[in-house]
């Protein structure tokens, strides 16, 4: 908690948000509020307005998701991503207006990608077809940002896409999420290798793979999670200790 704590109060924002996040599931969301209501109106850059709308709902504050909508909404592009991937994280969709729309917006592909997750957690059929043509593509980045989706909110029906698609992937950034996704279906191979992810030179794998075994609930990992906690790179500590506090809640 003490590493989470220091992490809502870094100045390295993105790290910030997911150590809002994190208090939030173990239940400390008055905490985030407390933090994160006063910096709202002060933060100017779309995306980073996303972020903080999107924790604070999470957090219990109901009327940030209007930040949301406005940006879904503006004329300016900047923040349509981090918008809709925002809207994927906190399963909110509305109307399902505005996400059809970017959904439909070929000249974006990434946020075309986000705004079928956020709908296909709703059960858009299309979108999760969209979803699965990105896994199934050829290109890589692409095919990780789809079984990102798949671990946050798949099921076990889409492993053998996943196990296909990942015979082809080589990068270790665009692998360890395909052995996320793995490994929340209860792929105990997947399993394996995202607990190997926890050692891996690169902090961004090692970030990923710390944050998907809480989610995958691999109460094996305690031990090399709690090492991670004195890791170098602070992401690393706050995804080790939000996955350290989902198990303990889980065991």
């Amino acid at each position: 908690m003490k590493t989470l704590r220091d992490g809502l109060t870094t100045d390295q924002f993105w790290p910030s948000m997911h150590a809002a996040e994190a208090l939030t599931l173990t239940g400390a969301g008055d905490e985030v509020r407390t933090a994160l209501q006063p910096k709202l109106p002060t933060v100017e850059d779309a995306q980073h307005r996303c972020g903080v709308a999107r924790e604070l709902f999470r957090a219990g504050d109901a009327s940030a998701i209007s930040v949301l909508w406005e940006v879904l909404a503006s004329e300016d592009p900047y923040g349509h991503g981090h918008a809709c991937e925002s809207l994927f994280k906190i399963e909110q969709i509305g109307d399902g207006v505005l996400l059809k729309q970017h959904m439909n917006d070929e000249k974006s592909p990434i946020k075309q990608l986000l705004a079928a997750a956020a709908l296909a957690r709703h059960g858009d059929a299309e979108a999760r077809r969209s979803i699965h043509h990105y896994l199934s593509g050829d290109d890589d980045n692409m095919a990780r940002l789809a079984v990102w989706t798949m671990a946050v909110s798949g099921d076990d029906s889409d492993i053998a896409a996943v196990r296909e698609r990942a015979k082809s992937i080589t990068d270790p950034r665009h692998k360890v999420y395909f052995h996320a996704a793995l490994a929340t279906f209860g792929d105990e191979a997947g399993s394996a290798t995202l607990q190997a992810d926890l050692n891996h030179k690169d902090p961004l794998v090692r970030v990923y793979a710390a944050e998907f075994c809480g989610h995958a609930k691999l109460a094996t990992a305690v031990p090399a999670l709690t090492k991670l906690l004195n890791d170098e790179d602070l992401d690393v500590r706050i995804r080790a200790a939000q996955a350290l506090c989902m198990l303990g809640k889980s065991m």
